[in-house]
């Protein structure tokens, strides 16, 4: 993978890179099971005692269960360098923690986009700040 040392996130705790894979940034409840993101946004299933939430990082792969392709450019306040559209949102499924998430569907050929195809979950650079970091946000790619 690309050099890494440059890159802030866009929102802090959503994403993970330090090891070379980009990790999404997650949570489990022990007493129920269940996996939350972003790791600061706890919906416990019913009668959950709550007790024994730690943080995890979800896999680098899961599948695609939805997606659309958007033709205009993203709203504000996401903004980016480059032009992105047509863009791909995509929800993808980690099977084995039972959670979906959206992201931007990028480096992926939209026309060859099927639902249950496998994703990767990649870095979307965003822009340059100030001190001269690529400005990063989650993303997903084909495999």
């Amino acid at each position: 993978m690309e050099n890494m040392a440059n890159k802030v996130a866009r929102i802090p705790n959503l994403v993970d890179w330090s090891t070379g894979e980009v990790r999404l940034m997650s949570a489990k409840c022990n007493s129920c099971g269940t996996y939350f993101f972003p790791k600061e946004h706890y919906q416990h299933r019913p009668g959950c005692s709550r007790e024994g939430v730690e943080d995890v990082l979800l896999p680098t792969r899961g599948k695609l269960a939805s997606y659309t392709i958007q033709y205009y450019p993203c709203p504000a306040p996401f903004k980016t360098e480059k032009k992105i559209t047509p863009y791909g949102i995509g929800l993808v499924e980690f099977a084995d923690e039972k959670i979906q998430i959206t992201g931007i569907i990028t480096e992926t050929d939209l026309k060859t986009l099927k639902i249950g195809m496998e994703m990767e979950t990649t870095l979307l650079e965003m822009y340059t700040n100030e001190e001269k970091q690529q400005v990063v946000t989650w993303a997903f790619k084909a495999v």
